[in-house]
């Protein structure tokens, strides 16, 4: 790859449930990604930070003639960017209260950022994907659950106890099934990976007719609807549409211009993509909806690691 004419870089982690990836970022272009740690491989915090900065000390010293001069976490959990503080995560244990930003900060001597990871994957679509040059934006990942974040006014948003744009919470059937945190109908329980496939094997039984073949899974769906199968067909129709539902308020209270939709589930491309469009054409006014781009997110699994890195250089050069 041809390193990018900005003399400076950042390193970015993306620690996720199952991996930590870490690699060296400028100007929105990875230069190196380091072999990913397993995140499950370690007892507790302590060792799993020992061995983040020996990733980034080594990507660091294959780059002499591009200084990184920031780095960058996103967590899959509840974090403070202000005091820079992971209060828990989800899916990994032993993460509880932990000082990240100033543990990093001290070890490798780089001015450090933390933040949660869809907010990282939403600051790479605004700052180099597909909303770059946008002014108000909404970005959502569909995958195994569905997190959001909101750039508004040209600037990230993230809310008075920074967990503005938990789009998954919010619900889209009030006597419906309780989310994580107890909100009925919370939208991630009905269009998450397990329980999309939970959804379409109800639909083929219901209509007496044979599932595809094999592993069952959104990507096999989608293979379904492209060859005309019914079932899939209705199947993404309806997920497509409690999105654009859900959508559709967040439409009416922001105005964004643009909505990014990223993650696995969203390679269903049009398929979910016209019902989206359709439900919010059908609930909100053609003032909201005539200049609204709903586009698909550019920079797949690699916008949070360069969303993270991007953050950190953006704060360090702020």
């Amino acid at each position: 790859m041809s390193i990018p004419a900005t003399p400076h870089s950042a390193v970015g982690i993306d620690f996720g449930g199952t991996t930590v990836k870490i690699g060296l970022v400028a100007d929105g272009c990875i230069i190196e990604k380091r072999p990913p740690l397993d995140t499950q491989a370690y007892a507790g915090a302590p060792p799993l930070i020992n061995a983040m900065v020996r990733e980034v000390e080594a990507v660091r010293a294959a780059h002499p003639e591009l200084p990184a001069i920031a780095l960058g976490v996103g967590m899959p959990g509840l974090v403070d960017s202000d005091s820079g503080i992971v209060h828990s995560l989800t899916n990994v244990r032993g993460w509880k209260e932990v000082a990240l930003r100033d543990i990093l900060q001290q070890r490798t001597g780089l001015p450090s950022a933390l933040e949660n990871d869809a907010k990282s994957m939403s600051y790479a679509e605004w700052r180099h994907g597909a909303a770059k040059g946008k002014r108000n934006v909404v970005c959502i990942t569909l995958g195994t659950g569905v997190g959001g974040g909101l750039i508004l006014d040209g600037r990230l948003y993230r809310g008075s106890n920074f967990g503005a744009g938990e789009v998954g919470q919010m619900s889209v059937d009030p006597g419906g099934n309780a989310g994580h945190y107890g909100n009925l109908g919370a939208l991630e329980k009905y269009v998450g990976n397990a329980q999309i496939v939970e959804r379409a094997m109800e639909m083929y039984a219901a209509g007496l007719q044979g599932a595809p073949e094999g592993e069952m899974s959104p990507f096999t769906l989608q293979k379904a609807a492209q060859r005309g199968d019914p079932v899939a067909i209705a199947l993404w129709k309806e997920i497509g549409g409690r999105i654009g539902f859900m959508l559709s308020n967040i439409v009416w209270l922001l105005n964004p211009d643009t909505i990014v939709i990223g993650g696995g589930v969203a390679k269903a491309g049009e398929w979910i993509f016209g019902p989206v469009r359709s439900e919010i054409k059908s609930r909100c006014s053609p003032v909201f909806w005539q200049k609204l781009e709903i586009v698909p997110a550019k920079l797949g699994s690699d916008a949070g690691l360069i969303g993270a890195a991007t953050l950190g250089l953006d704060q360090a050069c702020a």
